[in-house]
């Protein structure tokens, strides 16, 4: 039978969109949900952590990059695997986006690779769902800005 929510955890977390130079800096997952996969660096919130602060602290730890947030391009949810507890996982993320401010680029522990990628490779890596779409709409906003 389909999940339904109140077969779902439902967790918070946040990603961010980093810009520089018609590239974006995306991360390969080194872990489940989505080993393997390309995404926008993110996790989950930690305490009390506002969204925000999140995607700043998961970026620095995956990539090594500090940022600063522009905006938000958009609240997603995301149903990933059954975390173990027999129970599938759903997280409410909160997308921003923004441009890099230092640091240097390098994989964090929990991801195998960290790239500057051109937005024109962006279609031929295998993604997160819905990711493709987060980054065109956060190049169009962080372009405006």
């Amino acid at each position: 039978r389909p999940f339904t929510d109140k077969d779902l955890a439902l967790r918070n977390g946040a990603s961010i969109a980093v810009f520089k130079d018609r590239r974006v800096l995306l991360v390969k997952r080194g872990h489940p949900p989505f080993a393997g996969l390309w995404s926008l660096p993110g996790g989950k919130t930690e305490g009390n952590e506002a969204p925000r602060a999140a995607a700043c602290r998961e970026l620095k730890e995956e990539t090594g990059i500090e940022a600063e947030v522009e905006g938000i391009v958009d609240t997603v949810r995301v149903a990933a695997e059954d975390d173990g507890s027999g129970k599938g996982v759903a997280y409410r993320l909160t997308v921003f986006y923004g441009r890099p401010t230092g640091g240097s680029l390098k994989a964090g522990d929990d991801t195998e690779a960290a790239e500057w990628v051109h937005l024109d490779d962006i279609e031929a890596l295998p993604m997160t769902p819905g990711t493709a779409e987060l980054i065109w709409i956060a190049a169009h906003r962080v372009r405006k800005s």
